[in-house]
């Protein structure tokens, strides 16, 4: 995470200093956003890997929906069912922000969404635990012994479900404008709270970028999905700050040298490639009211990373280990 601090600090110099952050015309709130409004880790090695086996079995799909009659490309797959949990990490001063009708706000949010993509998620309506620490809710960093084997126990205490289960933690200290991170798949995880990639795995939300929240930038529980788009293998559009064939490894985004601001309607960083900037996509920086879809071949990498990386990883730990 320190690593990841520091590669965001640079990522907003540099944005600074070529005028990547911009607002654009049509700004909700009209100010500036740094780049750490997300924290999700940018492509590692072992992600590569992964992405290798998750796109042949997309290719798989994609077949498949060519020779059949009842799918295409653009229509129906079969639909995932996917279990979420939601915890709570408040401090003692807001130790009751995050109400119960917020957590079904959001999650009404998050299941309608992801319904129009074939993906089910099921939440019992109960809060999996309410943790009040004042160190926790700031979702730093540990920097003693002390501090990591906290962080340990912590997760090790409330994590529920397998690799396949989907836990969010809702924090009321997260730093202003750091709206939330979540996990990328990995291959070789072990469902065992050893397994420091296992007992992180989930989405971490800033309680103010839940539906209601005071910014109109992020107030209709948006980050949730974008950061639930990282969890089933979607990368940032913007991913490369490049104009180049790669992008985010999905076909049918277009190219974005930028994050976005706002809701620029024509805005165009790459325009000697087709196409302009995803900007209504929920995996760009776009003010939630702006953002409105994820693109047909989005829907089948999260279909073919869930497929391959988590739906079969869905044994418990025998005991929690602390």
């Amino acid at each position: 995470m320190r690593v990841l601090l520091f590669c965001e600090i640079l990522l907003l110099v540099f944005a600074v200093i070529t005028g990547a952050i911009t607002t654009g015309p049509d700004s909700s709130i009209g100010e500036l956003k740094p780049i750490a409004r997300c924290g999700t880790e940018a492509i590692d090695s072992n992600f590569k890997q992964s992405l290798k086996t998750v796109k042949a079995y997309e290719n798989t799909i994609k077949l498949k929906a060519r020779d059949s009659t009842h799918t295409s490309k653009r229509g129906s797959l079969p639909g995932l069912d996917v279990a979420v949990h939601f915890h709570t990490v408040s401090s003692a001063e807001k130790a009751d922000a995050i109400t119960d009708d917020a957590l079904k706000a959001q999650f009404a949010v998050l299941k309608e969404t992801y319904t129009k993509y074939d993906i089910n998620l099921h939440w019992n309506g109960t809060v999996a635990s309410r943790t009040v620490d004042d160190w926790l809710s700031q979702f730093s960093w540990p920097l003693t012994r002390n501090q990591v084997v906290q962080k340990k126990e912590f997760l090790t205490s409330t994590r529920l479900g397998g690799y396949n289960a989907l836990n969010f933690y809702f924090y009321t200290g997260m730093a202003d404008e750091f709206w939330g991170s979540c996990n990328l798949p990995k291959v070789n995880v072990t469902v065992d709270f050893e397994d420091s990639v296992f007992r992180e795995d989930g989405c971490n939300i800033n309680h103010l970028a839940m539906p209601g929240g005071p910014s109109p930038a992020v107030n209709l529980g948006y980050t949730a999905i974008h950061e639930t788009g990282h969890w089933f293998g979607l990368q940032h559009v913007f991913l490369t700050y490049m104009c180049d064939e790669t992008g985010d490894t999905i076909d049918d985004t277009p190219a974005a040298s930028e994050f976005t601001v706002g809701c620029p309607i024509g805005k165009d960083s790459c325009p000697d490639m087709p196409g302009l900037d995803p900007i209504h996509n929920f995996m760009d920086y776009s003010d939630d009211y702006c953002m409105t879809e994820f693109t047909p071949d989005q829907k089948i990498r999260m279909h073919a990373t869930y497929a391959t990386l988590r739906s079969n990883l869905t044994a418990l730990p025998s005991k929690r280990r602390r």
